[in-house]
């Protein structure tokens, strides 16, 4: 029979991370997002090629970060283990500023995050994809 202290300590573990990335977010602060990643993650966001790398990830959130501010929200989340591997589940709202003059948007979606046990037994993200539940606008 399988112990649940292990698998809540995990739980705990990822929540506390999904809350840092999340708070590094709405700070738009890219090298606190990065600490969430493994060293090979690979970034999915909507409507942009995937994105390889801590490298690469830190560029695309520098970048994102320098024209746009957001207010994330997760309404839920939903944790699966699997011995190293988790995955997480979850439902977003979020305002997003597009830039000094232009009107907040807000949206909502839903994610996917694939957090991976690492050699120091920390959680980090190997894969994070996201998406929108409105329709792309033609």
């Amino acid at each position: 029979m399988n112990d649940p202290e292990p698998a809540d300590a995990d739980r705990a573990a990822i929540v506390k991370t999904t809350a840092e990335l999340l708070a590094a977010v709405n700070a738009s602060d890219a090298d606190r997002c990065l600490a969430a990643w493994a060293s090979d993650g690979v970034l999915m966001p909507p409507h942009h090629p995937s994105v390889h790398g801590h490298q690469a990830i830190a560029e695309y959130f520098r970048n994102l970060f320098s024209r746009r501010k957001f207010r994330f929200a997760f309404t839920s989340s939903h944790i699966h283990l699997t011995g190293d591997i988790a995955l997480e589940r979850v439902t977003y709202t979020v305002v997003i500023w597009p830039g000094v003059d232009a009107s907040a948007m807000e949206d909502v979606g839903k994610g996917l995050h694939v957090y991976g046990r690492q050699s120091d037994g920390s959680w980090k993200l190997p894969h994070d994809i996201w998406n929108s539940d409105h329709t792309l606008a033609s």
